[in-house]
């Protein structure tokens, strides 16, 4: 993004609906434009977006799009609002950063948040990078990119996603780290049959495979597996709370099983609770040590990264 403003949003302000719309309003029209399209800019179409990232807040991200747009039209009332098809796309974005460069440059704290206003630069959508077909729970190819990248695997692992789905994970991993194999394991035959290997044939890996597999009892031999990464039922869309608190109880054994001595596991879920719950039984303490819980972003939701490690 190209940006033309940047700002903080007082803490006071974004705790209200009608103060934060107002603010963004007021940056857009004192954003310094006029460095991304001149000061007698030619006629052209525009569309505002904004996106709330990982922060949430009670003014939907339409509402906000529209205060940032009709602020924008104002400054170039010659220029026409089109959905589609469009010129340029006005952005909004606000976060919150650790990036220490960032917060020195900005004279601000870590919990400060952080508002950019700018032009955005076109590029592909990286969701159909790798992938031809989509699950209705298909993990973003960047965050399953960024799970093979916190796993490294070292050369000649085997690393297992016993939940693969359409094989995001495996096919991430495998061209990340082409001298590892990457193994998935779904249950649901025509997601694995049809879109999974529809998937791994598109991106043309060679040391990737998927196979039809039950992540309850997974017909793979003791000790055979380095490092596992999957992204764990959650959600409404796999099913209900009371099914898939079943399911995790069997999935921890199943992984100490098949995970060689000293094996790691990251997993990513957004059952919080139930996985705490999970790790507090007597037999799960045993077998696992809780390495770290990094908290991440997925669609708006709140979702956690357990890193785990098997015990002797």
């Amino acid at each position: 993004m190209l940006v033309a403003a940047e700002t903080i949003i007082p803490i006071n302000t974004f705790n209200e609906a009608d103060p934060t719309c107002q603010f963004i309003s007021h940056i857009t029209q004192n954003g310094n434009w006029e460095t991304l399209f001149g000061k007698q800019a030619e006629r052209a179409t525009f569309r505002a977006t904004f996106k709330k990232g990982a922060l949430k807040h009670k003014v939907p991200s339409q509402e906000i799009a529209g205060y940032i747009g009709a602020a924008f039209g104002e400054l170039y009332d010659e220029w026409k609002v089109k959905m589609t098809g469009f010129d340029y796309e006005i952005m909004g974005i606000w976060f919150q950063s650790d990036n220490v460069e960032w917060l020195k440059r900005l004279s601000v704290s870590d919990q400060s948040i952080i508002l950019l206003l700018g032009l955005n630069i076109p590029i592909e959508d990286q969701k159909y990078r790798n992938r031809l077909f989509f699950g209705r729970t298909s993990l973003n190819p960047c965050i399953a990119y960024c799970l093979a990248m916190i796993a490294q695997p070292r050369p000649g692992q085997i690393v297992l996603d016993m939940c693969c789905g359409t094989g995001t994970i495996p096919i991430e991993g495998a061209s990340r780290f082409p001298n590892t194999f990457w193994l998935g394991g779904e249950v649901k035959v025509k997601t694995l049959a049809e879109k999974g290997r529809g998937n791994v044939l598109h991106a043309n890996l060679q040391n990737v495979d998927l196979l039809l597999s039950d992540g309850r009892k997974m017909c793979l031999r003791d000790g055979t597996v380095d490092t596992i990464v999957s992204d764990w039922p959650w959600g409404l869309r796999e099913n209900s709370f009371q099914q898939i608190q079943g399911l995790y109880p069997k999935f921890m054994k199943q992984m100490w099983r098949v995970l060689q001595p000293e094996g790691k596991a990251y997993i990513v879920t957004q059952g919080n609770k139930l996985m705490h719950r999970v790790l507090k039984y007597d037999w799960c303490q045993r077998q696992w040590k809780v390495d770290d819980i990094v908290p991440i972003g997925i669609g708006g939701y709140d979702v956690y990264l357990f890193i785990l490690s098997k015990c002797q």
